[in-house]
């Protein structure tokens, strides 16, 4: 793995862990045969695998799947965790089949940290260590952070131009002439594509960038001018239907 990001050699302990600081820009690439769970503290990182996004904030991450290949960029500088289980132990845990974020507790964060200790830790310690830690990644919530992306290049487009651009209050069918399709054809498109309604998806959009913003410290009326929305009233009660509290509740649960 980049960046120093490198486990221990191969051995038969369930779990194996790396924990240490990555800069902001950073470039992971986590690449692993086996199942991967990475957790950012203290800042914000970006997952890709294919074309989709998670944009995981502090105190979350991400579960991967035996064989993903995911790209991981560091909006801030982070404490990152990763854990990379054995394949025949990860096998004994029931998980998704796809990515999925997860809400870290300071039990795993305190396991990262005391199996990656300066002071070398016996072996017996490191297998129980982790088995806690396999128990605990199963009993970790799973909030929906993910933001689909789309193989079609006329969908791609108007994504990458909204992500952009979020304050732009362009309709969607002024974003299909953009694309030289019609807003029916856009419209059907990002719901064969994403699973979501164009609305849905800008909706949830606005909603990851703001958890961004959040973590750097904006303000909810430098958030509202950012992505677009009327007033900081109407963010405020947009962030509200999609976490189920204001952006003020959201920094205080952290």
């Amino acid at each position: 793995m980049p960046n120093d990001v490198v486990f221990p050699p191969s051995t038969r302990l369930p779990v194996v862990a790396w924990s240490g600081l990555l800069p902001k820009g950073a470039d992971v690439a986590p690449h692993s045969a086996r199942a991967l769970v990475l957790f950012c503290f203290d800042g914000l990182m970006r997952v890709e695998v294919g074309e989709d996004r998670w944009f995981i904030p502090d105190r979350f991450g991400i579960w991967l799947p035996a064989g993903t290949m995911p790209m991981v960029e560091t909006a801030t500088q982070i404490e990152f965790q990763a854990f990379q289980l054995h394949a025949k132990f990860g096998d004994t845990i029931v998980m998704p089949a796809a990515p999925t974020v997860l809400r870290a507790t300071p039990l795993m964060r305190g396991i990262a940290r005391r199996m990656t200790q300066s002071d070398p830790v016996p072996q017996a310690q490191l297998r129980r260590l982790g088995w806690v830690a396999l128990d605990e990644i199963t009993r970790l919530e799973r909030p929906d952070l993910h933001l689909p992306g789309s193989g079609d290049p006329r969908v791609a487009a108007v994504m990458t131009r909204v992500m952009e651009t979020p304050r732009l209050s362009a309709s969607l069918s002024q974003l299909a002439r953009s694309t030289g399709t019609s807003e029916r054809t856009l419209s059907r498109l990002f719901l064969q594509e994403t699973g979501m309604t164009w609305r849905q998806w800008r909706d949830r959009m606005r909603f990851v960038l703001a958890l961004e913003g959040l973590q750097q410290g904006q303000s909810s009326t430098a958030l509202a001018g950012t992505l677009g929305y009327s007033s900081p009233s109407a963010f405020v009660a947009a962030f509200r239907r999609q976490s189920g509290m204001t952006p003020t509740e959201w920094r205080h649960q952290r």
